[in-house]
């Protein structure tokens, strides 16, 4: 069993994109939106914003109130589609339950979007060779393979979880690289019989140790994208580490997996965005 490393992969990633950015005329710039006062929100943006910092790449946070709306939302969004001195900007989820988090995605630039979250480059991700900006995880997670030499073509993927923020983006990077691809959800029929199939087998549902080693065909490639505390309150992935990482070729882990990786791809995009 290999441990698909997403720290130190990362870092990699963001000391070739340090360089990159030392030979750009036009630095590459992110902002970021943030509405309330979510500590693992809070957290998460001060992270991106202190790992943009240290490559080069400058930018603001946008805190808006808990009671913000979606008006509110999408007045800011269309102010920074139109600065033209911001070269990308993301909008920080989950949002606030009355905010109408599709419409705010939607209006976003799709040019500056960092995150890969806008609509028409999702829709763009299903056009084989197109330039679509993939979702952060989704393309975090293709890296993840890459790096490891994980042959995706042909072989049988399993996604568990069907969010627009993460599964549909990678259903789409994986059939492009001529995968075969099943999404399962929560209306799934026969759940652990579709998994044992998997060749690569990726979960994104947030139910910390839900899938055990009777979900995994032995030496298949498991990515975990759950992150949440067990019973014991235990960091831990949608997947029961000590159980699968027995059978499993490659697996990984929570946290130091596929998290420094999203952080990386989107730093990715940003500068892509800025060098396109």
């Amino acid at each position: 069993m290999i441990i698909l490393d997403g720290k130190t992969l990362s870092q990699k990633i963001l000391d070739d994109l340090k360089l990159k950015i030392s030979n750009f005329k036009l630095k590459p710039t992110l902002d970021i939106i943030i509405v309330g006062t979510d500590s693992a929100s809070q957290k998460y943006v001060a992270l991106k914003q202190q790992k943009a910092q240290s490559i080069g790449i400058s930018g603001n946070v946008h805190q808006l109130s808990e009671s913000s709306t979606t008006a509110d939302l999408l007045s800011l969004v269309n102010k920074l589609n139109k600065d033209d001195s911001i070269t990308a900007f993301m909008v920080q989820l989950p949002l606030p339950s009355q905010i109408d988090t599709e419409k705010v995605l939607a209006n976003i630039d799709h040019k500056k979007d960092a995150d890969g979250l806008n609509p028409f480059n999702l829709g763009l991700l299903f056009q084989k060779g197109s330039t679509g900006i993939a979702s952060a995880t989704a393309c975090g997670i293709i890296k993840l393979l890459e790096e490891y030499k994980i042959d995706i073509s042909g072989k049988n993927a399993v996604i568990i979880g069907r969010s627009s923020e993460v599964s549909i983006p990678l259903f789409a990077l994986l059939l492009g690289k001529n995968s075969t691809v099943t999404i399962c959800h929560s209306h799934t029929q026969n759940l652990k019989e579709i998994c044992q199939k998997a060749d690569i087998l990726i979960s994104a549902v947030g139910k910390p140790k839900f899938l055990t080693k009777d979900f995994i065909r032995e030496g298949a490639v498991v990515i975990d994208v759950g992150f949440g505390t067990d019973s014991n309150g235990q960091v831990s992935g949608d997947f029961d580490f000590d159980q699968v990482s027995k059978i499993a070729s490659f697996i990984t882990p929570v946290p130091g997996g596929v998290g420094p990786m999203t952080i990386a791809s989107l730093l990715f995009n940003t500068v892509q965005i800025a060098k396109n």
